[in-house]
């Protein structure tokens, strides 16, 4: 490996979330450089896993250097979806191993060693996009949480390593991280729930519908009755409680993490805000902040920590 070829995998890295990152990416930017190019190095892995998961062309799981022999190996698999997560499987586990198979897989090697992120994180999160390769009707608030700690708060803490400079973060520090996630995940959840439930995916835990008397069919239908309405309140309730302890997080790291930490937070409350000031009408529009807004909230950061 070459200088060269690794600072050309983490500008890809970079495309990729400039590009696709969207709420992120605005947080990233208030990072140095070197933690902020080692954070696009593991969301570029995630949005191909992503990608790979969703069965997008082109992406994740399709043959690149080094992979024809394990394609084949897998030909028979029934669900490409299934061979492409396979297949982030072993980049990682490759990877992890200073022993990245592919060009587009240095930087990922470089920022897991440099920061030493555990990658038992990394693990989780792929454990968890798996979850969604089928149809899902959750069932439980706890499996919900569950859900949500695999799919965004092991993202988290394995950002975390980045945004503690490698310093290994403590067990509280580690809480803290996992709150914040599943605080942004359930933000998710109510924001999405039209957009999943024509996925086939309901997120919003049966226990929640049944509590307030709410039927699934209104989430099929779109349309918000009073009592999907309580169900999503009281999920939001709980978003904005995870949020609130996730910001403890913040003077817990070094000073040039705190406003990346401030940012996703800040963002995914004002999203909350939107969401409840539009009485948890969720379906005609995805409820999001406009560019200039967030552009702002980034050039303010470092004078609200």
């Amino acid at each position: 490996m070459s200088r060269g070829d690794l600072a050309r995998s983490y500008r890809l890295a970079a495309r990729t979330t400039r590009r696709e990152a969207g709420n992120f990416y605005i947080a990233f930017l208030s990072l140095p450089r070197a933690e902020r190019r080692a954070v696009y190095a593991l969301y570029a892995f995630f949005r191909e896993l992503d990608d790979a998961a969703d069965g997008a062309p082109g992406k994740g799981g399709i043959e690149s250097e080094g992979e024809s022999h394990f394609l084949h190996s897998v030909a028979a698999a029934a669900d490409p979806r299934s061979v492409g997560i396979a297949r982030m499987r072993e980049r990682l586990a490759r990877a992890a191993a200073g022993e990245p198979e592919s060009s587009r897989d240095l930087a990922l090697a470089d920022t897991i060693e440099r920061f030493s992120i555990d990658v038992g994180d990394l693990e989780d999160v792929i454990r968890g996009v798996e979850t969604d390769l089928g149809p899902v009707e959750m069932q439980t608030l706890e499996g919900l949480e569950d859900y949500a700690y695999l799919v965004a708060s092991a993202v988290g803490l394995a950002t975390l390593a980045i945004l503690n400079g490698g310093v290994p973060p403590t067990d509280e520090m580690r809480e803290r991280a996992v709150r914040l996630g599943l605080g942004m995940q359930l933000v998710n959840v109510v924001r999405d729930v039209g957009e999943d439930a024509s996925q086939y995916r309901i997120y919003v835990p049966q226990e929640l519908l049944a509590r307030h008397g709410a039927r699934r069919a209104s989430i099929d239908d779109g349309v918000v009755t009073p009592e999907l309405r309580a169900a999503l309140a009281e999920l939001g309730s709980r978003a904005r409680g995870h949020l609130r302890a996730g910001r403890e997080l913040m003077p817990r790291v070094p000073q040039s993490s705190r406003a990346c930490l401030w940012l996703l937070s800040e963002v995914y409350g004002r999203i909350l805000t939107r969401i409840e000031e539009a009485r948890y009408d969720v379906f005609p529009a995805r409820i999001s902040l406009p560019a200039r807004e967030k552009l702002w909230l980034l050039a303010t950061a470092r004078c609200r920590i």
